[in-house]
């Protein structure tokens, strides 16, 4: 777990820290899901699977970014951020358009 964490660009927390981290982000993920549920107005997945798809996205884009080493930003934990919150929305229109052809 600590190497994914590091990997994504996290800080290696404790696990009290930890926990609160993953309960802010599993809120977060869940409220982008109704929100891109609200925005896809039935062609999405349902909240849940919105926010898994998100997250599942979202990890990709950081690791794929990570491993790429694309210096566009100075900050490199920004730079991770913006990539990983754009693969997370690739992932959901890209299903979303999949379940509409489908």
């Amino acid at each position: 777990m600590r190497q994914l964490l590091l990997l994504l660009g996290l800080p290696d927390l404790p696990l009290p820290e930890f926990l609160v981290f993953l309960g802010f982000a599993a809120g977060c993920a869940l409220l982008l899901g109704w929100i891109a549920d609200g925005i896809l107005r039935g062609h999405g997945f349902g909240i849940i699977p919105n926010a898994v798809v998100l997250v599942g996205g979202a990890i990709f884009g950081a690791i794929l970014w990570r491993r790429l080493g694309y210096v566009v930003i100075v900050d490199r934990q920004m730079a991770t951020a913006i990539a990983a919150a754009a693969a997370g929305i690739l992932a959901l229109v890209a299903g979303g358009v999949a379940k509409r052809v489908i």
